[in-house]
């Protein structure tokens, strides 16, 4: 049985890899959902909530976009596993390679 993500509590998983490439987080998920590891992702951001907000209606206000004027922002996933597949896990997703 498949356990959903919303019931692995990350405080109880570890961390097996941190990345900005969702090319590589999803060549990760591919390779965890064909051996039947459970994982869990979750997005990070490096900026607050109330951040973006004010910069999304900043750029609004001006109606320029991000990429013209200001930042990129930086997305960044964490998938995490639990404690007994997290060896599987990790020899399995060490090898992803971008191309």
């Amino acid at each position: 049985m498949k356990l959903p993500q919303f019931l692995m509590f990350i405080p109880f998983l570890k961390k097996l890899m941190v990345e900005t490439s969702a090319e590589a987080v999803h060549k990760a998920c591919k390779l965890l959902e064909d051996n039947g590891i459970p994982y869990r992702i979750q997005t990070l951001f490096l900026r607050g909530v109330i951040n973006r907000g004010l910069d999304s209606s900043a750029y609004m206000r001006f109606n320029v976009s991000r990429d013209k004027w200001g930042s990129r922002t930086t997305t960044t996933y964490a998938i995490y596993v639990r404690h007994q597949d997290y060896e599987t896990a990790r020899k399995l997703t060490g090898s992803i390679e971008l191309g």
